[in-house]
């Protein structure tokens, strides 16, 4: 049947004083199409079929194009057109029926149509099925269907490195076999897609059966439809393929940069990687997969690792790691890190490098992540980490090997996200170097430019090259509690003397075999206004370190049994506006004293307050008078300022090894206990008890 289109345009034009015989031309359609078959008698499935439109022509002879369709086929066939824009396209049909063919013939004014219907007998003597070779690449969409109902056969083969351009879907139950040393690439805008169905798998597989008898299967295509939903990739990983880093079974490159759906699949026998997915490149799954007697199993980055499934399996593998590789973790959404359970064997996660949390990364209990040489997880002003591990399953960040001075570098948090959270977590190994935006060592550091914030729960902090905890001056420890340092280098805390007060909870810390056995606080001052400060005592003999001169310059208590350990020189100052309530108990006394038991090794504490609360009860101040008092121009342990009106009440405390006076007036605009030199106890002081004004 033909099908013309004659196009009418009419028009009727009235003008008045016009002559009869005007009038308008109407246009008309000068295309003709013609289909015919070229093949003669009677067709059979599985045999070639040539359409020829070559008889079509426009009467006026001008260009045209063609355009061929399927309008109808038998059911279940997956038959496709190739050429459908020339005058000789082609099809194969696979089943028996009626195929029912379109012609179009088009140019940018007319178009015409005709039709044709081939007719389609099952072949009873069908040619002998062999293996299709493919050895050259796809740039045009194709499909591969099932060749070989024996699984065993390969229904492809391919000779040699391909590369595919155009779309590519491929049947259940195929088999594609690859020659040695082969790789299949799927490059922009190209993409593969495999059918899935419940028992039926696709296979890519070597030649031979041989762990690394071939590349692998790269992809490069950004294309969303790239999706491999119940294939296995067996015997590949031989060699590094074009674009990749590494040698490995499946890699997404990022080139491309590369993005795959890997679905209910299963990767098996490479000779190196089981799936390799570089920085920059993407990966989704919808459900687990299957890594299975390969000699290596995952590379992925930092921002792809939450796509590793919980319920993915790992079994037989040879090097029983998946690789985390350093980069930024930036998403709308926030990135999930989990534990694996369907595994054999002692899986570990291996990171290498720096990773830069630009969103939120959430870490969930039992997760171990083993860092290499300098690694270092950075939370960046935007991002935030929340770390909650149980006391059955911790979370635990150790480095890759345990190292005297720190193996990696740390846990650097630069953001003021309230959600920032570590419950229940150990750290061991870091400390290895000072991160980006600190000034120390240290296994956790909190930047103060950008006041970052952290809670800190029932956690372990072990092995540091440095600090165990750093908080810079402007940056918050939130809450703190419940936490153990051991044998660290340094300190296990150190924080600017605002952040002394969260240790509320600090009973519960414990404190063994580190540089410092408690609380560094460095030169900084106490400041905040109408709060009284309390202050408590470390336990576990844990003490604090005073590193630098500390200024108080609001209400201060400290509860009996804390000890201040000075640093050579430094000076303790309770200024105007501030107030010291220092009262210990007979049996728990408050101690300031040097950080080194040497006559005068500190400065000691000077009084400019007026405050009628300071109060210096079951003290003890020993080892200080280093240099003279600044506004009391004496060397003394304790000097009250004149200028400022400075009061104390002293009583029932000790005063000794100093190198100076053990209690020094500036004038008589000081006042103190009248008692304090028969309540007090003076020993071993350089230049004698008391100076009067």
């Amino acid at each position: 049947m033909k099908t013309k289109l004659i196009l009418l345009s009419i028009f009727f034009l009235m003008f008045i004083g016009c002559s009869d015989d005007d009038y308008t031309e109407i246009p008309s359609n000068t295309l003709e199409a013609d289909a015919f078959s070229e093949n003669q008698g009677d067709i059979y499935t599985g045999q070639a079929v040539v359409l020829n439109g070559s008889k079509s022509l426009d009467k006026a002879g001008k260009p045209f194009q063609y355009l061929w369709r399927f309008k109808a086929k038998p059911s279940g066939s997956l038959t496709e057109l190739t050429e459908e824009t020339t005058a000789k396209p082609k099809f194969t049909p696979d089943k028996a029926g009626n195929y029912s063919v379109e012609l179009k013939v088009f140019n940018t004014e007319f178009y015409d149509t005709d039709e044709l219907t081939i007719v389609v007998k099952e072949d009873e003597n069908p040619p002998v099925q062999e293996t299709i070779l493919i050895s050259e690449n796809i740039t045009e969409r194709r499909h591969l269907a099932n060749v070989f109902d024996d699984p065993n056969k390969f229904d492809y083969l391919v000779t040699g490195d391909i590369h595919i351009t155009a779309l590519l879907t491929i049947d259940p139950n195929v088999v594609i076999a690859f020659d040695e040393n082969t790789a299949m690439y799927i490059d922009n805008p190209g993409a593969i897609m495999t059918t899935a169905a419940a028992s039926s798998f696709t296979t890519f597989t070597g030649k031979n059966k041989v762990p690394g008898y071939w590349k692998g299967l790269i992809i490069n295509s950004n294309n969303p439809l790239n999706k491999l939903d119940r294939v296995t990739i067996e015997y590949a990983g031989g060699a590094i393929a074009q674009g990749m880093e590494v040698a490995t079974s499946l890699g997404i490159a990022n080139e491309g940069p590369g993005h795959l759906n890997l679905v209910s699949s299963i990767i098996q026998h490479s000779a190196a990687y089981a799936m390799a997915v570089e920085v920059g490149a993407k990966w989704n799954t919808e459900s687990f997969n299957v890594y299975r007697n390969n000699k290596k199993i995952i590379r992925v980055p930092a921002s792809q690792l939450g796509v590793v499934s919980s319920l993915s399996e790992f079994h037989n593998n040879e090097v029983n790691v998946i690789e985390v590789i350093g980069d930024r973790i930036y998403d709308t959404e926030e990135t999930i890190w989990s534990n694996l359970y369907n595994s054999t064997g002692d899986l570990k996660y291996i990171v290498e490098g720096k990773i830069e949390v630009v969103s939120g990364l959430r870490i969930l209990e039992g997760l171990e992540l083993y860092m290499d040489r300098d690694s270092e997880i950075n939370i960046t002003s935007r991002g935030y980490l929340v770390a909650l591990g149980s006391n059955q399953y911790p979370i635990k960040f150790r480095g890759k090997e345990s190292l005297d001075g720190g193996y990696w570098k740390g846990i650097s948090i630069m953001s003021n996200d309230m959600k920032n959270e570590l419950d229940n977590v150990e750290i061991h190994d870091a400390g290895s170097e000072i991160m980006d935006g600190l000034q120390h060592k240290t296994a956790i550091g909190l930047g103060g430019a950008n006041e970052a914030k952290l809670k800190l729960f029932s956690s372990k902090i072990v092995g540091s090259g440095g600090n165990g905890i750093y908080v810079e001056n402007g940056a918050e420890i939130v809450h703190i509690d419940q936490i153990k340092f051991r044998e660290n280098l340094g300190p296990a805390i150190t924080m600017a003397a605002n952040q002394v007060k969260k240790l509320t909870n600090a009973t519960g810390m414990e404190f063994i075999g580190n540089g410092h056995n408690g609380v560094e606080i460095f030169g900084s001052a106490l400041f905040d206004p109408n709060v009284e400060t309390t202050w408590p005592a470390l336990h576990f003999n844990a003490s604090y370190l005073v590193s630098g001169n500390l200024a108080i310059q609001s209400g201060l208590k400290i509860l009996p049994g804390a000890v201040f350990k000075f640093a050579e020189d430094k000076m303790f100052g309770v200024f105007p506006y501030g107030y010291l309530i220092a009262q210990g108990t007979a049996n728990n006394k408050i101690v300031f004293t040097g950080a080194t038991t040497t006559k005068g090794f500190w400065n000691g504490i000077r009084i400019q307050s007026d405050s009628a609360k300071n109060l210096m009860d079951h003290t003890e101040v020993l080892y200080a008078g280093k240099t003279e008092i600044p506004g009391v121009s004496k060397i003394a342990s304790i000097g009250l300022d004149g200028d400022y009106m400075a009061n104390l009440t002293i009583k029932n405390s000790k005063i000794a090894h100093g190198h100076g006076y053990g209690i020094a007036f500036e004038n008589r605009n000081t006042s103190i206990n009248s008692d304090f030199n028969m309540v007090n106890l003076f020993e071993d002081l350089s230049l004698g008890d008391i100076s009067l004004p």
